[in-house]
């Protein structure tokens, strides 16, 4: 890991790390299967998958539970697939313009002289719209999220540099797998991350940095 003032490329995931989303978009989650008329043991075992694989899309969350947990086929499938996600997808937008931002995340972000991204498993357009309503699109030179996987994201970044000095900032799998399949360094944040202690036993396989307060960097 290099200082971090050394860095050209600053990558960071949103939920949890930009913003204090994760617990608000767990609840929506666990509303919007409520909502579809799924039993609560079906909306536990959902939501407890949702919490340990945050930063994969929406799209690919709900398409996982009505295939490999309420196991559901056909035109009830559609029926309950597009019922959840509109569900879901409603509440979003409304929760990410009240999301209080992850303390000295602003301060930070002024501090940084490289370029700065964001690269989400949030729908690109709904972040896109939010950050510039919260007048945050200017600490960014991009704002990326799904549908496309997290890790081609983090790849098509830095396909505009020459071997940059890069690194991700994120608090879920899907952060620290993006850093090692495109060899940048990660730095796990973990004050509202659902899966901590995974993130800090992966962290120290690779010799990454793990925090509590960006004021540690």
């Amino acid at each position: 890991m290099l200082p971090i003032s050394d860095y050209e490329v600053y990558i960071f995931d949103c939920d949890g790390v930009i913003l204090d989303s994760n617990e608000l978009k767990i609840n929506a989650m666990a509303n919007s299967l409520q909502r579809a008329n799924i039993s609560q043991k079906k909306v536990t075992q959902c939501v407890t998958y949702f919490k340990n694989n945050f930063g994969k899309s929406r799209f690919y969350h709900v398409n996982y539970f009505v295939e490999q947990i309420l196991m559901l086929k056909g035109d009830f499938k559609k029926e309950i697939y597009t019922k959840i996600l509109e569900s879901y997808s409603s509440q979003c937008n409304a929760l990410y313009l009240g999301a209080t931002l992850t303390p000295g995340i602003l301060d930070l972000l002024e501090s940084l002289n490289g370029d700065v991204y964001i690269a989400s498993g949030s729908a690109e357009d709904e972040l896109r719209s939010v950050f510039e309503q919260r007048d945050l699109s200017k600490y960014f030179k991009g704002i990326y999220g799904s549908p496309e996987k997290k890790s081609n994201i983090v790849n098509l970044i830095l396909k505009e540099y020459q071997k940059p000095k890069a690194v991700i900032f994120g608090d879920a799998f899907s952060d620290y797998e993006a850093s090692v399949t495109n060899n940048i360094d990660f730095v796990g944040y973990l004050p509202f991350s659902n899966v901590a202690d995974g993130m800090v036993t992966l962290s120290v396989d690779k010799n990454f940095k793990t925090i509590n307060r960006w004021s540690e960097l």
